[in-house]
């Protein structure tokens, strides 16, 4: 069985020597669905520091999502929860998975004997029909696998809650199409997300 991601970067990267692998986490926001893995990382994850939001994250990944044979490979659910509520527009989403893929896959691969190039991870984003909303396409290389070239599918989500003190971006992944069966399960779960009450 693969590692989490939160193990993973455990194992891998020295500036989590303070965490524990395993450690009961808990989940506000992303509750459901509870068969798929959770797990909360600080945010700016250890992996990207150069992502400019602070706060944290949270994520559900599914079944499969570390076996490329699944119909599920890479596919999971992403909260930020950011502090001080940062306007989160197409330029900074951008920013923030160019940031974050590199850094993760570079992270994971260089531990691994991979040497993936972060100058060829890069994220295509535009606007959705619906304020706030935004889809994209990034190139990323799987260094929990085989250091593949996948692409990702994201449909992002920038939600205000007045009085919060935050701005909670909600990030649906996969590298299935999105017309796909399981972005029904997806979108389901953003829909079903509980943010904490100011």
């Amino acid at each position: 069985m693969r590692n989490s991601l939160l193990t993973a970067l455990l194992l891998f990267l020295p500036g989590l020597a303070g965490a524990q692998p395993g450690a009961p986490q808990s989940a506000t926001i992303l509750k459901e669905p509870a068969g798929w893995r959770f797990e909360r990382l600080p945010t700016p994850p250890p992996f990207a520091p150069g992502v400019k939001l602070s706060g944290f994250e949270e994520a559900r990944f599914a079944p499969g999502m570390f076996d490329p044979s699944s119909d599920t490979y890479f596919t999971y659910a992403l909260v930020f929860a950011a502090d001080g509520a940062p306007a989160l527009d197409r330029a900074a989403l951008t920013d923030l998975l160019e940031k974050f893929v590199r850094g993760l896959s570079v992270g994971v691969g260089r531990q691994k004997g991979l040497n993936p190039d972060p100058a060829q991870m890069s994220a295509g984003v535009a606007p959705a029909q619906s304020p706030d909303r935004y889809t994209a396409k990034v190139v990323f290389f799987d260094s929990f696998s085989d250091g593949r070239r996948i692409v990702l599918n994201v449909e992002a989500h920038s939600i205000s809650l007045p009085g919060s003190g935050k701005t909670y971006l909600t990030m649906l992944i996969s590298t299935q199409p999105r017309d796909a069966g399981i972005w029904r399960t997806l979108r389901e779960v953003e829909s079903n997300l509980h943010f904490p009450r100011p």
